[in-house]
C-alpha cells in the first residue's frame, strides 16, 4: 500500500482498512524483520491496532511508524511490489 507523507492521510487510509486482513512486515531494527499476518482491528487517534492470526494477540503501532517506514502492509488483494519485499 502506497503511503503517503501527511499524518491526516495516512490516519484517513488506515481507518478505511479497518476489519480487512494485511500482511504486515515490522522492522525491528539490525537487520531483524517479523512478518506478520492478521486483520487491523481498529483505529485510534494516535495509533491502529494489528491483530496477530496465530497468536490472536493485539499489537499497536503508531502511524509514525508508517511514515518512517518501520512498519509497512499490503492489504488483501494486493500485490507485494518491488518495495515489499519479505525476505525469509
Amino acid at each position: 500500500m502506497q503511503i503517503g507523507n501527511d499524518i491526516g492521510k495516512v490516519k484517513k487510509d488506515i481507518e478505511g482498512l479497518v476489519g480487512q486482513h494485511v500482511v504486515l512486515k515490522c522492522n525491528a531494527g539490525k537487520r531483524r524483520t517479523t512478518v506478520s499476518k492478521g486483520m487491523l482491528e481498529s483505529a485510534y487517534p494516535n495509533v491502529f491496532v494489528f491483530k496477530d492470526n496465530e497468536t490472536s494477540c493485539g499489537k499497536s503501532y503508531s502511524y509514525i511508524d508508517l511514515l518512517t517506514k518501520r512498519v509497512e502492509f499490503l492489504a488483501e488483494g494486493e500485490k507485494a511490489t518491488s518495495d515489499f519485499i519479505i525476505e525469509d
